[in-house]
């Protein structure tokens, strides 16, 4: 049966998901759906894709879509949810009309390009009662939550020291990450400064600086003569006095090491992987003199988890697990880092959010390597 055709009967108590969007992450979204459709808790509604000459390619891999070539047909459907996949500088103004449409949204990041444009976004959909995810949705990854709970138990004791890194080689399809006020850390980095400040709590204070590798970029039939800055870096204080450091770029092509590495006073934390893809986490406690590996949670787990978790929050009538506060103070620290980049000098952020709650029931496979560096009487 064609789920995007299927009668509201038919559809039993199935979440209808519209996706407003038909970039390069329309995939992965449509993964989701393809592991809650078949057991009946989603739908597969209208999809807009603007460009008419990219319908022949998204048919090909994948007849029976319902393209639409006007984003208000999805606002205008009988679905709940609507994904919004577009450039994030329409982001705000397409979740604001899903929201106006008595939508529940999942947006890609940002929500907004600051927080004073995101923020009336966030809550409109408060005085709705409804749902807004935001992107990155790495607090939903049960590896993820794994390390937070061994961080929050205190195995490596109180955290000191932090250190996250993701980049690419940039883009060659949309010229938004290059010449849309975007910039490496909110397009990239933004997963590691959700991961960080889910570990280490609020940052306090921000100081950063910005580079550009590459000059002149080629996209599609575009050459831009003068890109964004496509490197960052930053260095952040966090509210218990953690400092973390996050390296972001769209000039990176290829790198090995852990997507996060958490030094504390007793041993040392790290997410294999990146945090948006764990494989899997690795700790040294000195009382063992020995690293334990663990396996994923699960390892078949997606970065457009927050969809999922939409559909599942609606037919079990719950919060979903999210954070508007906190996403909220993410703007509010990659604003504070702009300026710190621009005027090249630490900046405050006076905002933060409350306590998160990610705890599991800690288990996995694991195994010990000894550290053979140490001399052996200490192993």
């Amino acid at each position: 049966m064609d789920t995007s055709l299927a009668t509201t009967e038919d559809r039993g108590s199935a979440v209808g998901v519209g996706i407003i969007g038909a970039g390069n992450v329309l995939w992965a979204y449509l993964q989701v759906l393809d592991r809650l459709v078949p057991r009946g808790l989603a739908w597969e509604g209208p999809i807009h894709a603007h460009r008419h000459d990219t319908w022949p390619d998204i048919m090909g891999r994948r007849p029976g879509l319902a393209l639409v070539d006007d984003a208000r047909q999805v606002l205008d459907s009988d679905v709940s949810v609507v994904v919004i996949i577009t450039p994030p500088d329409t982001h705000a103004s397409y979740a604001r009309a899903a929201l106006e449409a008595g939508k529940h949204v999942v947006c890609e990041k940002p929500v907004g390009m600051s927080r004073a444009e995101a923020e009336p976004v966030f809550e409109l959909a408060a005085s709705r009662g409804l749902h807004l995810l935001a992107a990155p949705f790495v607090q939903l990854s049960p590896t993820f939550r794994e390390l937070w709970t061994r961080v929050r138990q205190g195995e490596i004791g109180p955290v000191h020291s932090a250190r996250g890194l993701y980049g690419n080689p940039g883009s060659t399809w949309s010229a938004w990450f290059h010449d849309g006020g975007v910039g490496p850390l909110a397009e990239a980095g933004v997963y590691n400064l959700k991961s960080l400040t889910a570990l280490l709590g609020p940052v306090t204070e921000v100081y950063a600086a910005d580079g550009l590798a590459v000059p002149v970029r080629e996209v599609g039939d575009r050459r831009i003569e003068h890109p964004d800055p496509d490197v960052s870096q930053v260095i952040l204080r966090h509210t218990d006095g953690a400092l973390s450091a996050v390296t972001s770029g769209q000039a990176v092509q290829r790198y090995r090491r852990p997507g996060l590495e958490l030094y504390g006073t007793d041993g040392t934390a790290n997410l294999l992987g990146d945090d948006w893809d764990p494989t899997g986490i690795e700790i040294w406690r000195n009382r063992d003199a020995a690293w334990t590996c663990i396996d994923p949670a699960d390892a078949t787990w997606l970065w457009a988890d927050g969809l999922r978790e939409a559909v599942v929050a609606i037919i079990e009538d719950r919060e979903p697990l999210t954070n508007a506060e906190h996403d909220l103070h993410l703007l509010e620290v990659i604003d504070a880092a702009r300026v710190s980049a621009s005027e090249h000098r630490p900046v405050q952020v006076t905002s933060a959010f409350g306590p998160l709650d990610l705890g599991v029931e800690l288990g996995g496979a694991r195994h010990h390597l000894h550290d053979h560096t140490r001399p052996a009487d200490e192993q």
